[in-house]
C-alpha cells in the first residue's frame, strides 16, 4: 500500500479545485498530454503545470511514464475515484437546475450488450421517450469489457447486459431483468421444424448459423458444443459464422438453417413467422441479463428516471405474471414457468393456421361429396 504524505490532507481540504479534478480525469481517459490539452482547449504547458501543482500538493505522483504512455499510480487511482464522484455530483446538480428551469433534456447514453434483453430494453426506451421527448437516447453497442470500463468512468450512465464475475467485482449495482435459457431455432420451412423430437444425431448433420468463437454472445455455441460432446457427437462442420442477428434472419429466409437464441427472442421471432423453435430442451445454464449502474455515485436525472421506469416495468410484469399464474396457469416458478410460457406462445402461433387448414379441408370434402 502506497504511503500518503501528511501534506496531502491539507492540500485536498484547502487548495484542490474543480480545475485540478477535471484535468486528472481527462489525463486518465486520454493518457497523453497532447490529447488532454486538445480536449480541454489549453496548452500542453498548462496541462503539465496543473498536473505538477496537484502532485506537488499531494506529495506523490499520480501518473508515471511507461514508454510513451501515462499510467496511473496507486495513489492516483484513489484520487481518481473521488474525483469521479465529485464531478458527477456537480454535473447532476447542474442538470437538476436545468430540469427545474426548462424540463428534462440533454443526452442519455446507455451501454447495451445483449440479444435476449432487447425486447425489454425497447419497451423501456419507448416509454421513456414518450414521457421525455426532449432527451436524446444514445444506445452504445460494443464489447462488454469496453462498456464496463466506460460505466466505471462515467461516460455512460447505465449498462444493460450479461452480469458476470467481472461486473460483480467492478463496484456496480445491478438488478436482474431476465434469466434466459438458450433454444435451438430453425428456419420457418426447415425439415426438422415439424418433427416431434429431433435427435442430436440429426441436429449435428444440419447447416448452422452461429456466433464465432471469441465474440460476446458465443455462449450458445459453447452450450451446443458441450451438449454434442455429451452425446459423443462432433461439432457441426456445415457452418456459417456471424454475430449479426439480422443477417441470421435473412439467411433463414433463404435456406434451411439452425441457430441458437435466447428463448425470449426465439418466441418473438416465431410469433412473426421468421423462425421456428424446435421441440428440444433448452441447452446450457440460464443467462442472467441485468441493468447495471455505478454504486455510491450520483446519477444524472435522465439516467435515474430511465432506471426507475425499467424497475417499475419489471414490477408490473411480475405482478401480471403472478396474476396469470394464479388464474390461468399451473403454479410453476422461475425458469419452468418461463419455458412453459414460451411453449404456450408457440402453440398459439400455430393453432390459428392449423384451424384454417382444417376448415379448408372440410370445405373441400363437402364440395367433392356434393
Amino acid at each position: 500500500m502506497a504511503e500518503v504524505p501528511p501534506m496531502a490532507m491539507k492540500f485536498l481540504r484547502q487548495r484542490v479545485s474543480l480545475r485540478h479534478l477535471r484535468l486528472i480525469l481527462a489525463l486518465d481517459e486520454e493518457r497523453s498530454i497532447t490529447r488532454t490539452a486538445d480536449r480541454l482547449c489549453i496548452s500542453q504547458a498548462a496541462v503539465s503545470k496543473t498536473r505538477s501543482e496537484i502532485e506537488k500538493g499531494i506529495g506523490t505522483p499520480l501518473f508515471e511514464w511507461h514508454g510513451h504512455r501515462l499510467e496511473v499510480t496507486e495513489v492516483g487511482q484513489c484520487v481518481l475515484q473521488s474525483a469521479r464522484r465529485i464531478v458527477a455530483e456537480l454535473e447532476c446538480l447542474s442538470e437538476e437546475f436545468a430540469l427545474m428551469k426548462s424540463g428534462m433534456g440533454g443526452v442519455l447514453t446507455l451501454g447495451t450488450r445483449t440479444i435476449s434483453g432487447q425486447p425489454f430494453l425497447s419497451r423501456v426506451t419507448a416509454a421513456f421517450k414518450k414521457a421525455h421527448p426532449n432527451v436524446t437516447v444514445q444506445l452504445v453497442d460494443t464489447d462488454l469489457e469496453t462498456l464496463m470500463e466506460r460505466l466505471s468512468k462515467g461516460t455512460i450512465s447505465l449498462l444493460y447486459g450479461r452480469f458476470d464475475a467481472t461486473a460483480a467485482g467492478a463496484g456496480f449495482e445491478a438488478h436482474q431483468v431476465l434469466s434466459d435459457r438458450m433454444l435451438i431455432v430453425a428456419s420457418p420451412n426447415h425439415p426438422l421444424a415439424n418433427e416431434r423430437k429431433p435427435s442430436w444425431a440429426e441436429l449435428a448433420k444440419q447447416a448452422w448459423v452461429l456466433i464465432p468463437e471469441g465474440f460476446v454472445g458465443r455462449y450458445g455455441r459453447e452450450h451446443l458444443a458441450a451438449e454434442l460432446s455429451r452425446h459423443q457427437l462432433p461439432f457441426p462442420t456445415n457452418l456459417i459464422e456471424t454475430q449479426c442477428l439480422l443477417l441470421t434472419m435473412s439467411l433463414f429466409q433463404s435456406g434451411d438453417f439452425l441457430t441458437i437464441l435466447p428463448e425470449g427472442v426465439a418466441a418473438q421471432l416465431e410469433i412473426r413467422g421468421i423462425a421456428r423453435v424446435l421441440n428440444t430442451p433448452p441447452i446450457g445454464a440460464p443467462d442472467s441479463v441485468c441493468l447495471m449502474w455505478r454504486a455510491n455515485t450520483a446519477m444524472p436525472p435522465a439516467a435515474r428516471r430511465f432506471r426507475d421506469m425499467a424497475l417499475e416495468l419489471l414490477r408490473a410484469d411480475e405482478l401480471q405474471r403472478q396474476e396469470e399464474e394464479e388464474g390461468l396457469l399451473k403454479p410453476l416458478r422461475g425458469e419452468a414457468w418461463r419455458f412453459e410460457a414460451v411453449q404456450g406462445v408457440r402453440q398459439q402461433a400455430h393453432a390459428a393456421p392449423a384451424a384454417t387448414r382444417r376448415g379448408r379441408q372440410r370445405k373441400t370434402a363437402l364440395s367433392e361429396s356434393a
